[in-house]
């Protein structure tokens, strides 16, 4: 969910702001610009998101007690116990899974909707 909630808002935004700048037309290069901007912020909203929900599915249980109560109490104990950046551990290869799956996602919609309005309305 935060995933998706990201990457439609982080894209929209950004495609927006990158045309009135006057920086890039509508148009591929634009919707690829807008893409890894989307991509890179959708890695920082969800790595938070994510390591709680890993470390939660990994969680031990220690004579019957968990080691933790739920998302926030991982977040609360990363950054207590690992500092503030390990939220973000593992950023680079995150990006690197979730920058393509962007670019081409947000491109084969820009083309698809390209084409719609061309055919068919």
């Amino acid at each position: 969910m935060v995933v998706n909630v990201a990457q439609l808002v982080s894209y929209s935004q950004s495609k927006e702001i990158l045309i009135e700048s006057g920086y890039l037309k509508d148009g591929i290069p634009c919707h690829f610009a807008a893409s890894m901007i989307s991509g890179f912020l959708t890695t920082a909203f969800s790595m938070p998101v994510d390591i709680a929900k890993t470390r939660v599915q990994n969680m031990k249980i220690i004579n019957g007690v968990p080691e933790y109560t739920g998302a926030m109490d991982v977040i609360r104990k990363v950054v207590k116990n690992e500092g503030v950046p390990a939220l973000w551990k593992g950023f680079t290869p995150y990006y690197m899974r979730i920058g393509p799956h962007t670019v081409l996602t947000f491109i084969f919609l820009e083309q698809m909707t390209r084409l719609y309005k061309q055919h068919v309305l």
